[in-house]
């Protein structure tokens, strides 16, 4: 939780394959031994992405809410106001004859807008903006 939340250490990857490996010579069934696979598969195959949210604070998946934001792409913004409606926090705004602007302290990261959007105009960004 720590990692995808952008307060994991690198020393945090290393914890986890002991805790893994422990899991695994401690179990007495077949499920227990299994049970850690997924993590260290994921760490062997997609480090890359663990020292991204753990160095860069970013989620390069954009799928962890305290690492990931949106953004309007002004060029593709067409002010249909679709997003604007379907926006649960009501983080969407604009001035008028402005494209639309997502306010990141309102926003819940739940991708309403993104769905939305019929001209892609809402983008990911693998770092939270304030």
């Amino acid at each position: 939780e720590d990692i995808c939340a952008g307060k994991g250490r690198e020393e945090d990857i290393e914890l986890l394959l002991e805790l893994a490996e422990t899991v695994r010579e401690a179990s007495l069934c077949g499920l227990g031994k299994t049970a850690p696979n997924p993590v260290i598969t994921t760490i062997k195959y997609f480090k890359d992405e663990y020292l991204a949210h753990i160095k860069g604070k970013r989620c390069p998946a954009g799928v962890c809410k305290e690492l990931t934001s949106y953004r309007i792409n002004q060029e593709l913004c067409r002010r249909c106001g679709v997003c604007v409606k379907k926006c649960p926090a009501g983080a969407i705004f604009s001035k008028p004859k402005s494209p639309y602007v997502i306010d990141n302290d309102k926003c819940i990261v739940c991708g309403a807008c993104r769905e939305a959007c019929r001209f892609n105009a809402v983008e990911i960004l693998g770092r939270r903006e304030g």
